[in-house]
């Protein structure tokens, strides 16, 4: 029997987080195993083992990758040899097993870091090699290289680029030169995590998203953790990360409880969500 999803799981920051209800399909899904798979404002993408790289739903920036349609509703083929990738509200960032990184969709604000704003309903090579990783959000992009340097691209009214500006930027900008490991990427803000286990962010800290105590904005990176952070996630206005001794820790905009403390108040410091025994987050 072959099976499809009537929803997918969201995968963020290298993790699979869960996959509900199947449902019996006429037609596979998912072919040749299953890699990773990532969703936007009203579409998906997926990766089987292979490197295959798959999209369906709603079209209208060119998100899809594969035509100029309004929409679609099975899985299109977009290209082959991909290891990883990432979807922002209306765009798509993926990352080729050569370290090439390609990008396709809205770029209203730069995010595809194409040196335009003009949107792409095709895969457009952005870079020919040295890419590790990718990271999108709403309308920015995050990317690290192999040697370890963090780039940015797109909308940055809050500094959420760390380039210590807020001048949006259509290609790509060197935020920081080396030991970036990881990245998140949320609505107005972004995190990465460097080699020594320690937490960075930069953008809007109204809602207290960064961590940092304080709610102005912030245009550069700043230090929110010393050490043992193992993973990071940046939702749209609150934000989540991992120590190595696998303690959840939660902060920002916490209106509907999104930060697990028990209350419904923002908070701008880090809170201890659980002591121990938590290997996967993932923040909307």
């Amino acid at each position: 029997m072959r099976f499809s999803f009537n929803r997918l799981a969201i995968y963020s920051a290298g993790l699979l987080i869960s996959a509900l209800q199947p449902l019996y399909a006429a037609s596979p899904v998912i072919a040749n195993g299953f890699g990773a798979v990532a969703a936007g404002d009203g579409f998906t993408a997926y990766l089987e083992a292979n490197g295959s790289l798959y999209t369906t739903g709603t079209n209208q920036s060119g998100q899809l990758g594969t035509e100029a349609v309004p929409s679609r509703s099975d899985f299109g083929y977009v290209a082959s040899g991909v290891k990883s990738l990432a979807c922002g509200s209306n765009y798509v960032l993926f990352v080729k097993t050569d370290g090439s990184l390609w990008a396709m969709g809205d770029n209203e604000y730069g995010q595809l870091g194409d040196g335009t704003t003009t949107p792409s309903f095709m895969p457009k090579q952005i870079l020919a090699s040295g890419v590790a990783s990718v990271s999108a959000g709403s309308v920015h992009s995050l990317f690290v290289k192999t040697d370890g340097s963090l780039w940015a691209m797109g909308r940055n009214i809050a500094g959420q680029l760390g380039d210590g500006s807020d001048i949006d930027r259509y290609s790509p900008v060197m935020v920081v030169a080396s030991s970036v490991t990881s990245t998140s990427v949320g609505d107005r803000h972004s995190l990465y995590l460097k080699t020594d286990g320690s937490l960075w962010g930069m953008g809007v800290a109204l809602n207290g998203a960064l961590g940092s105590g304080s709610t102005d904005e912030v245009v550069t990176p700043i230090r929110i953790i010393d050490s043992d952070v193992s993973s990071a996630s940046a939702g749209r206005k609150h934000s989540l990360f991992l120590k190595t001794d696998g303690s959840l820790w939660s902060m920002g905009y916490n209106a509907s409880g999104q930060l697990g403390d028990g209350s419904a108040i923002n908070r701008n410091t880090p809170f201890n969500v659980a002591a121990s025994g938590v290997n996967a987050i993932s923040a909307g």
